[in-house]
This record gives structure tokens, sequence and C-alpha cells, in this order.
């Protein structure tokens, strides 16, 4: 007894059985966790070691290079790279795809504790950070408080964030724009410098008497007793009371000690707004619109029980809730008017309407059962599978599919009723059975598709796709248990009575098919004429494709605009504050014209150390308004130009904006080598065509004061290369050389030999050095010259690497890559060096040899399954030639659209595969089937033509519609906003399966048929002249 057979037998156990799944999925809806995005750990860590003031040379010589030697016997490591600045070293590990993260961060910590003692001594931490989506903040706000800004910042760090760190789901608060005092000994250097004290051994003293010590255990009577000697400084008077010489002088006699806030140095504004930046972070279990409602939540309760802080001004943005809420009510609108739309077709088509409500509620319960599916697979395989935007896109994918099966099998018992008027019953049982092995196999078809998927799970693409297909295989199997349960037992139930005969414009249409089968399949000039237009077809195609440009993600108009700003390596703080309060006062004069919601600034000297960019403006723009490429021309002209300024247009990859260009790494073993080259490179790749704007890591460089030590001068002084190190490190260098515990909070203690002023290159010059006998200034033993140092030097694999970045006017990767493959090949490197197209490029051609590879092991299952049907090797065979023929609406439609070949494209093509291909399987199976029945060939094909087309139209119409409204935004953006633009990531999938479909079931009905008579003429004669039995159909 199969399926159709129990289910109209045993309705009540079908029933009981579809209550209880139908209830499972009301409460997997409530219960699965929402997010944005699926919450992927990538097979990456970075490694970063903070060490402020200091040299990228230094950085790269002291830290970086005994880190990658280390670092580098880590198993299962692909690639290493780092980043070695004035402030920081950053090494990224990039492991194979199936490597244990948790083990790998633990072999890190064992490498790195192996060579702890040979790193400098004043490295205070090293992190490790993994890369995961749910890295990211849940929701972001800035907070103003007028008045002065020591009361807004202690407001945040004392009651702020403690009243968040305690919201439930709140894993993490962080801040920025928050000062903190420091205790900072201002050495007096005309007393300094006349005392006898070395600079080196007075920061060994403070460090020695700034120290608790546990000196063991004393047993008095039955009591065993810890034993500590507290030496910490406690208070302002100890620092200044420490004694630093024999001669009785104390830190206040040879120092000026101030407990203060530094020199402000950093900018963070909102909206022209010194403020305070909040980022919370969720647990990893927690409902992420929760957080942020109890987030917001919070802070009004906050703002309104404490009386200081009534005018506080509050900005949240950068709310995943929101997001969230927005994109699912798109994708639920979408999925809606998708199900209606394919109701409609049914209606249209079967002129019945119980017919109708038949399959429209095959829709939420497929849908239904598909959240009970996730749900148990979560539970059962414990896997990270939730209601996000990936996996909602594809269970609104899927709605168009979810009635296809259905659609086959009511039609089927549709016809058996009109047409050989079988009771209803029979109708259900006969024809349900009859198509219940090729919707079997056309589901089974389409679920191998996303098999091949897997194949794609190396890039981050692929990874990040898991949820789309497991949420449409798992729609695609409750679609198939519903069509062979729910559909024969409510046929058998509500198809009585009287059936309509076919629609006049139905039976015309069926009869001009007719005679264009019997046509194509009436000799073999016909057949070859056929044919010959499917080969031409097919030609035409590729030729399309072969104009349709290449990238690696669809370009997308994220609301939001990053613009880094270089700037003179001369230019000094207040320079930078003229420059960036200018820009500001430019953009928000002009806030509705730019559709500016909202303006974040940040720049300063910490920036200036730590690589590249020099200060950023992160614009948020809002959903209506000009496109982000018209916005990005109007900032082209209203920044100000000043000479040596120059700027860089982007979007965050974190928010799914990918840079839009190529870059060029140069490679060798000297980086100075490759700062020479750069300009020639630079200056060859500027004829490329289509080239908006080159930058390179050149870009803002630091000028370096280089201190040389005469060996022989200082040796006759009694003084070492090490010893003028250590005392200029000390005298110039702001890192803490100790802790000062306060009552809330430890605070560095910076020492420092300059004035407020700054340390100047007379202050360098005149550093007193203690001799055997007496002081020198350090020039007596050195001379001091000025350099261009890099902002940074960058490594991969321990070799030096220099980027060059290429923004181009045009969104193809593949042609500008092409071009500047031209230019490069003309340059001559020297021995030892060369280069590559960067990683945005590699990471293009990986996702597109893991496509091609996930498109032809598709193709196989897809012909696997094929061939257990028919029992034959021959019949998928010319199924599959259809597909071919479907590539021809989706290189018209992407040509029309001026959509790319993307990695989403890809995916597009794949779905499209798995789709067209059944509509061939349900034709050759029913003809097969009238062959067994003892019909003659042409008889059956032309019968079997009439009895599908009908069906095969339907499936395919809903089909098209289903996904229509997700095309729709990106295909008419004018009258969607907002969602036009989030449409741009789903549109290559859409258009793909609406161009495909579209033309492959028009082919499918003309040009299957006559391949179907030739291969089984080809498959009968080639098995005679083999001498093999004829097996009877």
């Amino acid at each position: 007894m199969n399926l159709p057979e129990f289910s109209i037998k045993k309705p009540v156990s079908i029933i009981v059985v579809m209550i209880i799944f139908i209830t499972i999925g009301v409460i997997s809806i409530l219960k699965l966790p929402l997010e944005m995005m699926p919450d992927i750990s990538f097979p990456g860590l970075m490694v970063q070691i903070p060490y402020p003031s200091s040299s990228p040379e230094e950085v790269e010589r002291t830290i970086t290079r005994p880190m990658e030697d280390i670092l580098a016997t880590i198993n299962n490591l692909e690639n290493l790279r780092s980043t070695s600045s004035s402030s920081s070293s950053r090494i990224h590990l990039q492991f194979k795809g199936d490597t244990n993260m948790d083990l790998a961060t633990m072999q890190i910590r064992d490498k790195i504790d192996q060579i702890r003692n040979d790193l400098p001594d004043d490295i205070e931490n090293i992190r490790i950070r993994r890369f995961s989506m749910s890295d990211r903040p849940v929701i972001q706000f800035s907070l103003a408080l007028s008045g002065n800004l020591e009361n807004m910042y202690y407001w945040s760090e004392n009651y702020i964030m403690q009243q968040l760190e305690r919201i439930e789901g709140v894993a993490n608060v962080e801040t920025r724009g928050i000062r903190n005092k420091v205790l900072t000994i201002y050495l007096k250097p005309e007393v300094f410098y006349s005392s006898s004290i070395r600079i080196v051994d007075l920061i060994d003293t403070i460090r020695n008497n700034n120290i608790n010590i546990s000196a063991g255990y004393v047993e008095e009577g039955p009591l065993r007793l810890v034993t500590r000697i507290p030496g910490e400084l406690k208070i302002l008077e100890d620092v200044k009371n420490l004694p630093v010489s024999n001669k009785g002088l104390t830190i206040a006699d040879v120092a000026r000690v101030t407990y203060d806030y530094p020199p402000k140095e950093e900018y963070n504004r909102l909206d022209r707004k010194e403020t305070v930046r909040f980022q919370i972070y969720r647990a990893s279990n927690a409902n992420i619109v929760d957080v942020c409602n109890n987030v917001k939540v919070a802070m009004a309760r906050i703002k309104e029980t404490e009386p200081e802080l009534k005018d506080m001004t509050i900005i949240f943005y950068r709310d995943q809730s929101k997001d969230i809420l927005k994109s699912l009510r798109d994708l639920s609108l979408s999925g809606i008017v998708g199900g209606l739309l394919a109701v409609f077709v049914l209606l249209f088509f079967l002129r019945k309407l119980r017919s109708t409500i038949i399959i429209a509620m095959a829709i939420p319960m497929a849908i239904v059962f598909t959240f009970s599916f996730m749900y148990l697979y979560r539970d059962i395989f414990r896997a990270d599978i939730t209601i996000n935007i990936i996996s909602l896109s594809g269970l609104m994918m899927a709605v168009g599919m979810l009635v296809d099966n259905s659609v086959v099998v009511l039609e089927n018992i549709f016809r058996l009723r009109q047409e050989k008027n079988y009771s209803p019953i029979k109708a259900s049982m006969t024809g349900s059975s009859e198509v219940a092995m090729a919707v079997t196999a056309s589901t089974l078809t389409t679920l191998v598709v996303f098999i091949s998927l897997g194949f794609m799970a190396r890039s981050g693409f692929g990874r990040f796709m898991k949820d789309f297909a497991l949420t449409i295989s798992l729609a695609l199997i409750a679609s198939l248990l519903v069509s062979l349960s729910f559909i024969p037992l409510a046929a058998s139930r509500f198809l009585a009575g009287k059936t309509k005969e076919k629609a006049r414009w139905l039976v015309k249409l069926t009869t001009i098919y007719e005679r264009i089968i019997s046509f194509t399949i009436k000799n073999w000039r016909t057949k070859l004429l056929v044919v010959g237009l499917a080969f031409g077809i097919f030609f035409v195609s590729f030729q399309i494709f072969k104009n349709i440009e290449q990238e690696f993600m669809p370009s997308s108009d994220q609301r939001e605009i990053d613009i880094s700003v270089f700037m003179p390596r001369s230019f000094t703080l207040n320079e930078m504050k003229s420059l960036f309060f200018n820009i500001e006062d430019i953009l928000l004069s002009r806030k509705d014209e730019l559709a500016i919601k909202y303006l974040e600034t940040e720049f300063g000297v910490e920036h200036m150390r730590q690589g590249r960019f020099r200060g950023s403006i992160e614009l948020e723009l809002e959903e209506k308004g000009a496109s982000v490429t018209e916005i990005k021309e109007k900032l082209k002209n209203l920044l100000p130009r000043r000479a040596g300024i120059t700027y860089e247009y982007g979007q965050r990859w974190g928010r799914h904006g990918f840079h839009r260009g190529i870059s060029v790494e140069l490679i060798g073993l000297d980086y100075t080598k490759l700062t020479e080259l750069a300009p020639m490179v630079i200056e060859k790749l500027r004829t490329v065509e289509n080239v908006e704007d080159i930058t390179s890591d050149l870009e803002g460089g630091d000028t370096q004061l280089l201190v040389e030590v005469d060996r022989a001068k200082a040796e006759s002084s009694g003084v070492s290369s090490r010893m003028v190190a250590q005392t200029i490190s000390s005298s110039i260098s702001e890192r803490a050389i100790g802790k000062f515990k306060t009552e809330n909070r430890e605070i560095d203690i910076i020492l420092k030999i300059q004035g407020e002023k700054g340390f100047t290159e007379e202050d360098l010059r005149n550093i007193s050095l203690r001799t055997r006998s007496k002081r020198i200034p350090l020039s007596a033993i050195s001379t001091i010259s000025y350099r261009l140092g890099s902002t940074s030097i960058q490594k991969e694999n321990k070799k030096s690497k220099l980027n060059i970045r290429i923004n181009t006017k045009t969104e193809g990767m593949m042609a500008i890559s092409s071009d500047v493959r031209q230019v490069m090949s003309t340059i001559q490197f020297p021995e030892g060096y060369t280069w590559s197209l960067g990683s945005g490029w590699r990471r293009f051609r990986e996702s597109r040899g893991e496509s091609n590879m996930a498109i032809i092991l598709a193709l196989i299952f897809i012909y696997i399954i094929m061939a257990s049907l028919f029992e034959s090797f021959v019949y998928p065979f010319t199924i599959l030639l259809t597909v071919p023929l479907a590539l021809f609406g989706v290189a018209v439609f992407f040509s029309l659209t001026n959509i790319t070949l993307n990695t989403t494209s890809y995916l597009g093509l794949l779905v499209l595969f798995g789709i067209v291909v059944n509509n061939g399987i349900i034709l050759i199976d029913h003809i097969q089937t009238l062959r067994k029945s003892g019909m003659g060939k042409n008889e059956s094909i032309v019968q079997g033509g009439k009895d599908r087309m009908r069906p095969i139209v339907m499936t395919a119409i809903t089909t098209i519609f289903g996904v229509l409204p997700l095309a729709l935004p990106f295909l008419l953006p004018q009258f969607f906003q907002a969602a036009g633009r989030r449409a741009q990531m789903w549109a290559p999938i859409s258009v793909a399966i609406i161009g495909g479909l579209t033309t492959s079931t028009f082919f499918t009905l003309i040009f299957l048929p006559t391949f179907y008579s030739i291969s089984d003429t080809v498959r009968t004669k080639t098995k005679s002249l083999l001498g093999f039995k004829s097996t009877k159909i």
C-alpha cells in the first residue's frame, strides 16, 4: 500500500499526523531563534598584539617575525598574513575548512606561551579573535550630555555600562569615545639631568615599589595563614614621595605628577556632537529582537529615573532588530503575494474553485511543516539553523515550487475525472499513484542540487548559503509529503460532482500543440530541423553569456557610504580637526539633498598609527532618496580639494558590501624594494581602461627620525647602543610603565620627559645619557636624520607584500582583471620579486571554480536519479538536453536586466537546473506509461504531450509567479525603494529561475518529444547492431 492509497483508506490517521506536525510547526515558529544572518564561524583566527609608540619596522622585527615563525607550524594552516604597524602586530591565520577552531585556538595559545619570553617585556596583552557573524554588535547608540565631558564619561562608565550589562541576553558592552584619566609623571629636565639618576633605573624603581607579593604560609597553632606583602602605590602622595636616589630625592623633586585626562588626540563624533558610543553584543542563544528592545527600554528608564541624565540625547543606529523585522516583513509579503498569484493561476487553468482551494491549502500546510522539520532538524542534529533572512529567503523562493507536486497530482486526478469519468476515490487513488514516482523523482532532482551546494562550502558564500539550501530542501520534502497524502485525501472527499469541460482556449491551444508535435516527429528532415534549431539557440546563448560581466558578488545599494580620508604626512591634529569639521559642515548643510540619516566621524593620532587610512567618515543614508552611486558622485564634487588630500569611497564588507575593483599584490623578500617598485607599477596601471582611482599601502607613510649611534664614540664614553635605545624609548614612548589602582579601576602610569606641549627634535638631541663620569647629550654620540617610513608592513606566508588597490568605473571583475594582467605582464621584476592579483580576485576565482564543480555534480546526480527512474541510460540524457536550452532565457534576462555572472547567479543556475528537468521527467514518464499500455511510439509521444501540456505549463507559471515578488523590487526599483535595494542580493536567483523556466518550458514542450523520438530510434538500432534483444516497453 503506497502513501496515496494509505491516505485515502486511513483518513483519520493521516489527519492526526498532520495535526501533530502543524502543532509542532506553530510551536517552532515561536521557538526558533530569530536572527539577521546565520551564525557562521569562518575557519580563521586573528592574533592581535597592541604595542603603541613604536614603528612598523620595530614591530615587524621584534614581534611579528618570531610570531610568524612559531605559528607557521600549526596544523591545517592554509595561509598566514601579518600586518605590522606603529601601534600593533596583527596576524591572520586561515585554516582548512574542516579544522576544529577550538583546538586551533588552544594550539595558538600554546605556541605563544613557548616564545612569550622572546617578545618585548612591555607587551601587556595578546588577543586571539575568532571570525563569526555573531561577533558584530546587534545595536549601537551614541549619547551626548550637556555640560562638561567628564560628567558624560563618568555616567557612561560607572552607571550606564553596568545597567546594560545586567540585561538578559547581553554578553558584552563596549564603549568608544571615553577618555580615562592617567597618572602622568612629567620629568623636569633641568633637575633630572643634573642628578645621577638614569631613566631606566627610575622606571625600575617605580615598578619594584608597586607590587603585591604573596610570601607563603605561616603556621599558627591550628591556623595556616597566608602571608602577603602589600607594596602597591595606593594614593597620589605615595607616588610623589617615592625615593628615587640615595641622596634622598623623591619623584616629586625631579618630576611633576598629575592625575588627569590626557591631551585629547582622538575624536568620535556623531552629527558634529562629541559622543560616547556604545556597542551591544548579544549572547549566542539570545534573541536579537528581544535584546535590542530591552536595551532601548533600559536607556529610556535610565533617562527618566536619573535627574542628571534628563537632558541626555540618545541616538540608536545599526539596529539589527529593525533590519530583521523589516526584511522579514518584506520577505513574508513576497511569499504571500507569490502564493496568491500561484492560486490565481490554478483557478485560471482548472476553472474549479474546490480544486484551487485544495492546492491553495497545500502552500501554508507545507510552510508550517517546513518549520516543524527545521525545529526537529535543529534538535536532532544539534544544527544552528534559525529563522533569518537567508533561511526565510529560501522558503519564499520555494513558494512557487511548493505547489508543483500538488498541481501534477491534482491535475492528473482532475484529468481522469474529466476524460474517463472516474469516481472521486478511484480517480484520486489511480491518478496520484500514476504520478507518484514522477513527482518523487522530480523532487529528488531538485534536492540533489542542494547536496552539490555542499561543495561550495569552502567559500564564505557557500557556508552562508547552507541555511538557504537546507530550508528549500525541507520545504520540498514537505511539499512532496503533502502532495502524496493530503491532496489525494482531499480530492477523494471534495471533488465529487460534475467536472467542468476544459476551457475553449485551452482546447484550441492543445490542438495547435498536437499539430506541432506531429510535425516535428514526422520524419528525419523535420527532426534534424528541430535539432539544428536547438543547437542554434544554444550557440546564441553562449554568445550572450560571453558578453555578460563577471564579478564575485552582486553589487549592492546598501544605504551607507564609508569615506576614507588620506592626508599629508605633515598634517597636525589641529589641521585634521579643521578638515573634518569643515567636511561635517558641508555634508550636514546638504543633509536632505544627500539623504543623510546620520554622519559619523572618526579621526586622530591613533588612526594615523594604525595603518593606511588617516580618518573616516561614515554616512548612514535614508531609505528614500538618490542611489548610493549618485550620492557618491555628488560627494566627489562637494568634499574640499586640498593638496595631498585624497578620498576613497566604499561600503563595509560586514554589512554585505564588497569592494568594487581589484587589487594587485607586489611580493618579495625586502619590503623597501617593494616600495621602490610600487610607483612605477601604479603609473603603468593608470593606463588601464575604466580605472577610477588607485591607492596603495604607500599612502600616508610616516616621516621618521632615524637615530644612528656612532659606536666608537659611544664605546669611548662607556655607553652601549642598548642603553641609548632604552633611554630614548623610556623618554619618548607613551607606553604605560605600570598600573595605579584607584577605587574603581586600574589606570596607566605614564612617564614623560617632555612638557605638555610635546617632545621636539631639539628635546631628542638633548636627551642626557649617564656615562662613567658625567652626562652627555645624545647628539654627542649620534647623528639624527629624517626618512620616510611606511604606515604598515604587510606579509603573506612570511614574504613581504605591498597592496595596490584599483577602483573601477565598471562592475565586472573579469574584464578589468584581464586588462590588469596584460599591463602587469609587460613589467620586468627583479629576481625574487613577483606580483599576483589580490585576495578579492582569488575569492572570485575560487568561488567560480566551486560553482562550476557544484553545477557539474548536480547534473551528474540528476542524471543518476533519472536513470534509476527510467531504467535507462539514454532517456535521462535526452531530458538533460533541455538544460542548455534553459540557458537561453537566463542569458537574455540577465542581459536585459544588467545582472552580472556572480556567485549568486551560479546559485540561481543550480536551482534552475533542478527545476527544469522536472518538466521533462513528467512528460517522458507519461509517454513511457502510454507505451507500456500498448500505444505506438509516435501516438504515445503526441498523446503524452497533450496530456502533460497543462500541468507542465501550470507548474512553470506557478513557480515563476512564486519567485516574481522577489524579482519585481529589483526590476522596478522606482516602485519599491528600500525593498528594491535589498532585492539586489536575490535578484540573480529569481531572474535566473524566471528567465530559464520561461524558455525551457516552451523548448521542453516543443523540442523534447523530438529528442525522445530520435534517442529511442538510436537506442533501438544500436541494440540491434550489437545483437541485444530489444526490450518491450
